[in-house]
């Protein structure tokens, strides 16, 4: 093999090599307040929250950030462990069964769920603003767990602070944003 065949496929094999190297890529999973924790008194409330839909636009592996009014940034190197779905899914359950000081708080992906209530979540925005905030907007309905008729429905916009450069912190900020809506959903739910 000549030496000039061979420098060209080194060359050849160095480039591809860097290309596979690239920027490691880091997951993110969402996580229930600490606050919320469960307390000593149970109220017994049973409760299976889910479904949980998505705007198309951040039901994908990436986290999704705004970098202008109308922009948006999807990095290939920041991912959700698991879906975004059931991220929020469980941490929505979490909160809810701490904040209703309730063991009967189940998921609807969990095969055979069921209870006294549903509810049922439309996130329509669930996003940072790049170097700003957290933003949340959703509906919610309150459903009979045997028949499914609505009983009430609901909604909220939330905003959080981002505390720090990085994913991160946007996932911490979004992370308060869910324990916020679940106290509003805890409220919506109180008395019944």
């Amino acid at each position: 093999m000549s030496s000039t065949l061979r420098f060209i496929l080194c060359l050849g094999l160095s480039a591809c090599l860097g290309a596979c190297g690239g920027t490691p890529e880091k997951s993110y999973r969402l996580s229930a307040s600490p606050s919320a924790a469960t307390g000593s008194s149970a109220s017994g409330l049973s409760v299976v929250v889910g479904p949980v839909s998505l705007p198309s636009y951040i039901d994908r592996a990436e986290i999704v950030f705004a970098s202008g009014p109308n922009e948006f940034q999807i990095p290939s190197d920041a991912v959700w462990l698991g879906s975004l779905q059931e991220n929020i899914n469980r941490t929505m359950t979490a909160n809810l069964a701490g904040l209703l000081h309730s063991r009967n708080v189940r998921s609807s992906l969990v095969s055979g769920a069921k209870g006294r209530y549903r509810v049922a979540l439309d996130i329509r925005q669930f996003h940072g603003v790049s170097g700003r905030e957290a933003i949340l907007d959703l509906s919610w309905r309150i459903q009979s767990g045997a028949s499914g008729q609505a009983i009430s429905r609901h909604s909220g916009s939330y905003h959080e602070p981002i505390v720090g450069d990085g994913y991160g912190p946007l996932v911490e900020a979004e992370s308060r944003l869910l324990e916020q809506a679940a106290r509003a959903v805890a409220s919506s739910l109180s008395g019944r």
